[in-house]
This record gives C-alpha cells, sequence and structure tokens, in this order.
C-alpha cells in the first residue's frame, strides 16, 4: 500500500480535486479502487501509480457528463436542423472538399433527394447539372482564396425539368479556432423577380412610347394628381388653354406641376370624377370661343387621372380621325399603366436574406 504520511496535507488535498473531491464529504472511501481510503488513492497519484481515471466515482461522474453533454448536442444539432428546415430557401452546408454535410428539407425539394442520400457526397455524385458542379466547385475555390461571399446568378433544373434562375450565394463557416471548416450556399429563386423587371421593363418602355405619342397628337393631354396639379400634358393642351399658358409652357414643357385650377376654367370635371371613383367621363364645353370636347379618364382611382381635349371646330372627318386615334392611344396607355400599378403592388420585393444567419448559427454550433 501508498504510505500517505510522507505527502503534506496541502499535497493530498490537491491531488483529491483531481478526482473532484474537494472536502471531507466527498471522501466516500468505497473502496472500489483498491485501496482502503480516497487519500490513499491520492498518495497513490501522487507517487504515479494510479491515474484519476482509475477512481470508480469520478469515472462515473465523467461518463455522466459525456451523456449529459451528449444529450445536450444532440438537441442543439436537432434544433439547429429544425431552423434550417423552417428557412425556405434551399441551404447546402459542405466540407473544405465539397462534400456534402447537411441540408435543409428546401433543398431536399430541390434537388430531389434526402439529406441522408447527399451526405459525404459531392455536387457531381447526385446532380445532373455539370455546369452548376463546375460553377460549385469554382466557388469553393475562390472563397478559400478570398475569404469574401461570393454572389452569383445562375440556371439549373428542378426536380419537374423546369428552369429556374437563382441567385447563389456562398460562403465559408469556420470552427471556434476560426479556421475554415467548411462551405454554406444558400439559393434563392429570383426567377419571378427576374420575369417582373423584364415585365415592368417592358411595360415602361411601352408606357413611354404611348406617352410619346400622345405628345405629338395635335389634339390636347393632360394628366394631373389628387390635388389637381399637372403630371404631364403636351404642347396641344397649352395652346387650347390660351397664349398665356403656352408661352409658360415653352418655358416648362409639359406644364409639370402647374395647379389645373389656375389653368383650366372647368377643373372641377376632374374632382368629380376622382371623387367618384368613375372609369371615365365625357362633356362639350366651351373654351377659348371654341367648342371642346374633354375626355376624361382614371388613371389611378382618386389618385391620378387624365384627360384628352379635342378642338371640335376642326373638320368633321379630321375631328372623327383624330377622337378615334386618340381613344385607341387611351386605352393603350391606360391599359400599360394599371398593368405597372399591379406589377409593383402585387409583386413586392421579398427579403429574405438568411445567409449570414445561418452562417452565425452554424459557425457556433460547429
Amino acid at each position: 500500500m501508498t504510505d500517505k504520511s510522507k505527502y503534506t496535507e496541502t499535497q493530498i488535498k490537491q491531488a483529491l480535486t483531481y478526482i473532484e473531491i474537494f472536502d471531507r464529504e466527498g471522501e466516500i472511501d468505497c473502496g472500489e479502487c483498491g485501496y482502503k481510503t480516497c487519500r490513499e488513492f491520492a498518495a497513490a497519484m501522487l507517487d504515479g501509480k494510479v491515474k484519476p481515471s482509475q477512481c470508480t466515482v469520478f469515472s462515473k461522474k465523467i461518463i455522466d457528463k459525456f451523456k449529459k453533454k451528449e444529450k445536450e448536442l444532440r438537441e442543439t444539432l436537432f434544433l439547429s436542423q429544425e431552423i434550417l428546415d423552417a428557412v425556405p430557401a434551399p441551404v447546402l452546408y459542405e466540407d473544405l472538399e465539397g462534400k456534402a454535410i447537411g441540408c435543409n428539407r428546401a433543398y431536399e425539394e430541390l434537388a430531389g433527394i434526402k439529406r441522408f442520400g447527399i451526405k459525404g457526397k459531392k455536387l457531381s455524385e447526385y446532380s445532373s447539372n455539370p455546369d452548376y458542379d463546375r460553377l460549385n466547385d469554382e466557388l469553393n475555390a475562390s472563397l478559400l482564396n478570398s475569404r469574401q461571399k461570393q454572389i452569383v446568378e445562375t440556371v439549373v433544373k428542378n426536380t419537374f425539368g423546369e428552369h429556374l434562375i437563382i441567385e447563389l450565394s456562398k460562403d465559408i463557416f469556420t470552427d471556434r479556432s476560426g479556421e475554415p471548416s467548411g462551405f454554406v450556399s444558400v439559393i434563392f429563386d429570383i426567377t419571378e423577380r427576374v420575369n417582373i423587371v423584364r415585365e415592368l421593363a417592358q411595360a415602361k418602355d411601352k408606357a413611354e412610347l404611348s406617352v410619346s405619342l400622345l405628345k405629338k397628337m395635335p389634339t390636347g393631354f393632360v394628366i394631373v394628381d389628387e390635388d389637381l396639379r399637372i403630371i404631364d400634358s403636351n404642347t396641344a393642351f397649352a395652346r387650347l388653354m390660351g397664349d398665356d399658358i403656352a408661352e409658360v409652357e415653352e418655358m416648362n414643357p409639359g406644364l409639370k406641376k402647374a395647379d389645373l385650377k389656375r389653368v383650366f376654367g372647368q377643373h372641377q370635371l376632374f374632382s368629380s370624377l376622382m371623387q367618384s371613383g368613375e372609369e371615365s367621363y365625357s362633356k362639350d364645353i366651351e373654351l377659348n370661343g371654341k367648342k371642346i370636347r374633354v375626355s376624361i379618364f382614371t388613371i389611378e382611382k382618386k389618385k391620378t387621372a387624365g384627360a384628352l381635349i379635342l378642338d371640335l371646330s376642326m373638320p368633321d372627318v379630321k375631328s372623327a380621325e383624330v377622337k378615334r386615334r386618340a381613344q385607341e392611344v387611351i386605352r393603350e396607355n391606360l391599359a400599360t399603366v394599371q398593368k405597372i400599378a399591379y406589377l409593383l403592388g402585387e409583386n413586392a420585393s421579398k427579403t429574405e436574406n438568411v445567409l449570414s444567419s445561418v452562417i452565425k448559427l452554424l459557425s457556433d454550433d460547429e
């Protein structure tokens, strides 16, 4: 047996702390280690005859701690996966060799394969898109060199064979020491957004063309807001309003921001239409000694209205032709403006940059 008398009380107490005994109550002297007392075991440790792990009670404590830690880790990993699965954008994370570590449910749906089927595999082993696989490898290499987040647009196919325009965001996640541990990819389906941008560009071009045609017609036209401030008009409108207004229009093309109440005596026709919420209204009136027809139409209910002002003193045939063309332009322009309003109202920008939170989550749990 070990002679514990050759060690001081302080040395024995220090040795006991290695097996988590900090006071007399902790010295249970169970004898399972082969020594009668915990103090004899401590002296044996000081002699180098035994290791702390040979204390049965201490070993049980360590095992219990490992079990508790393992349970906490499993719960943390489960929670992390639940959070990832709640993210609507597909998420994939790979090791430094480009082999899949895991993904979320949205990625499974995009790839058409369960996470257990991709774990430990490279994209080329389960993907049928070589161009995307090559792009992914290039981005991984670029990330290791620059350590800067990479964002690119590309085209992929979903499980239904449909081509999707995506925005691929990639970044590195690190271990606790700050060293690169792998790559995380977040995929945003921007097909709808790209199509909307294209439609808006086409609608804008069409609207600008329509306005250009209106400006060049001999029939007067004007667009006003709910405060009866002029948004735009053409030269023909200014001339119909009188020589003074025509001179002002030369200095302020389109009479932009001018007060319609100071320009057009029958301005209440616009107010009445916007307050009523009706689509259009026409009326023949006298203006500067001429008989004219005012055709007012709603662009945006109770907010914006436009009008065509036709000089009825023009020859009948010519007036009819001008009126017909004007009405065609009105219908085309109105449909275009309404289309723009619909697109802007129904397809607001989605936000959703989840990349930073996903990366932080992965980094914290690594």
